[in-house]
């Protein structure tokens, strides 16, 4: 976002937030103007400063890696933006460094990322498509309000867009798995801050069971299965389903502890073995033996990506694409996703403590079925937030109890 300030200006506001060190881009009579400050936690080199982009170099202690990340403002005309936008690009083409991109875009990269005025040309849309594909950019979507600037105008000439943002690779993403991207309120500005977390713990959810894609790469599988859903079971026939559905759990549970525990030792292992046959000299013995173990590797890089591309639900990348570093990325992108980090009371007021949280979601769900007189809330079984599950035991006065399940 532009300063619109001298740097002595900005050098006194500096020295009140207590940054040791800034590096500064003047305006030109009224507009324009950037400020860049950092503490001496991280080492910041700056390859290049403009009038629209810092390009930075970090060193942090806190992690083995150094990274590239760029602060921006992008033009607000048009051409000269295109012009930025190809400038990014040729970074792009030059970088060895996971990078992220945060600040003012200018532009908006969805429909419904914006509200009022006229809607959004197709071309435009397409040209900064065209920036995220080429520069290999993932969004590190938000928390917060949705918009980050607005006009400031009245009635039908308002007009809210998410213009400002945070983009980066994916190794980017992997070497900050608990980052997070947070839209503050605005005050004394048409723009939101923008502040992204490096780390947001993840909050401790119970174990959930889920059937594993993986597990039907092994030849027992199918008859865990069968094993456990063969069991004579007394009652009812939904309680027989019920039962054969919770032994068919255990079993497939149990037996994946024991098959698929150690599979990354096994991995290792292999590999170990692999690198010592293909340095002995040639023969049809080592040669054999060499097929078999790149098979079982095969089979176990599989099994991992198969366990990856679960977990992160991209369903348009079929397996054997070897994009496990794609998968996983998504995977901690939706973890961060799906943390509840606060709610807002009937009042007004945020709540952000996790027992606090659990309080409102049962004081909502209990007023929900209380308040159509036909549904008794009788008693909630589990309140957790963000991704974990909420099980509300509810009865209906003529269907009886049923049970039901809430994400």
């Amino acid at each position: 976002m532009e300063t619109k300030n001298k740097r002595s200006i900005l050098e006194s506001i500096r020295r009140r937030l207590h940054f040791n060190n800034g590096c500064y881009v003047d305006p030109i009579g009224k507009s324009g103007g950037l400020a860049l400050w950092w503490s001496d936690e991280v080492t910041l080199d700056v390859r290049f400063s403009s009038k629209n982009m810092f390009r930075c170099i970090v060193n942090w202690p806190r992690i083995s890696n150094q990274f590239l990340i760029t602060f921006v403002y992008a033009p607000p005309v048009w051409n000269d933006r295109l012009r930025f936008w190809n400038q990014l690009k040729s970074i792009a083409r030059e970088n060895s460094y996971p990078w992220i991109c945060v600040g003012d875009l200018n532009e908006v990269g969805a429909q419904n990322e914006k509200q009022g005025g006229n809607p959004c040309s197709r071309g435009r849309l397409d040209q900064y498509h065209s920036l995220t594909s080429d520069c290999e950019f993932m969004d590190l979507e938000f928390k917060g309000p949705n918009y980050t600037w607005s006009n400031n105008q009245d009635g039908e000439d308002n007009i809210r867009s998410r213009l400002d943002r945070a983009l980066a690779t994916v190794e980017w993403r992997n070497l900050f798995p608990l980052a997070q991207v947070i839209h503050e309120a605005k005050v004394g500005s048409d723009h939101c801050p923008l502040v992204v977390k490096c780390r947001v713990p993840l909050k401790k959810v119970p174990f959930s069971f889920k059937f594993e894609a993986k597990w039907t790469t092994h030849p027992e599988c199918s008859q865990v299965i069968e094993s456990a859903w063969n069991q004579p079971q007394r009652g009812s026939h939904l309680y027989g389903l019920t039962q054969k559905l919770r032994k068919c759990r255990e079993a497939l549970t149990d037996w994946s502890k024991k098959t698929f525990g150690k599979d990354k030792m096994k991995l290792k292992l292999l590999q170990e073995r692999l690198r010592i046959i293909q340095a002995e000299p040639f023969s049809q013995d080592n040669l054999t033996r060499e097929r078999e173990i790149v098979k079982e590797i095969e089979i176990l890089l599989l099994r991992e990506e198969m366990a990856f591309h679960q977990r992160a639900r991209v369903n348009w990348l079929s397996y054997g694409d070897k994009n496990s570093a794609f998968f996983h990325a998504c995977m901690n992108q939706r973890r961060q996703r799906n943390q509840l980090l606060m709610l807002k009371a009937a009042g007004g007021n945020w709540v952000e403590d996790e027992d606090g949280i659990n309080d409102l979601i049962y004081d909502y769900f209990s007023g929900l079925f209380e308040s159509s007189g036909a549904w008794d809330f009788s008693e909630v079984l589990a309140t957790v937030n963000g991704s974990r599950l909420l099980m509300c035991l509810i009865k209906n006065k003529e269907l009886g109890e049923k049970m039901c399940y809430l994400n």
